[in-house]
Order: structure tokens, then C-alpha cells, then sequence
């Protein structure tokens, strides 16, 4: 499952939004990439370690309220990965 914050600050850096991510996931944090660091396009790609549904949906809403480096985050989940899509013959 994944969540992609949008509106990652200019100012942090690539280590910043690491640590900041892993410490609001804890051991949901399964992965963590940041793109486009320093520039007004900066956002982060979160992998979460859960195969419950509607993971990513709860820990978008909760990142959603929070802030990084006194920005405040967009998040949006990635509604229902593809994997159980069933095969036409």
C-alpha cells in the first residue's frame, strides 16, 4: 500500500522528511521515497508494511492534520493497488 504527501517543504532535506515520516509510522514505515527535494515540487512516496485495507486510507487522514517544518501536508492514498484485479480470458 502507498501514500503520496504532496507539499513537502523546499527546506528539508531528504533526511529530514525520512526521519519526520518514520516517526509518525513507526513500523508501518515498510519504504520511504522522496522526489524533486529543494525544489516547489518536493513530495514523498510512503510504503506501508500492512496488507489490512484501508491502511493507506487511515494513515492519510491522520497525516493530513500534520506538519513538516511548519507546512502543512497534502496526502492522498492509492485507492486499492491492483493486485486483486481478475483476468480476462
Amino acid at each position: 500500500m502507498h501514500v503520496t504527501v504532496w507539499n513537502v517543504p523546499e527546506t528539508c532535506s531528504e533526511q529530514d522528511v525520512r526521519s519526520f515520516f518514520e516517526r509518525e509510522l513507526g513500523h508501518y514505515a515498510k519504504g520511504i521515497t522522496v522526489y524533486d527535494v529543494g525544489t516547489p515540487n518536493a513530495h514523498a512516496d510512503l510504503e506501508l508494511d500492512s496488507e489490512v485495507p484501508y491502511v493507506a486510507d487511515a494513515v492519510a487522514r491522520e497525516l493530513q492534520t500534520r506538519h513538516l517544518a511548519g507546512v502543512a501536508l497534502r496526502v492522498s492514498a492509492t485507492p486499492f493497488e491492483c493486485e486483486a484485479q481478475p483476468q480476462r480470458n
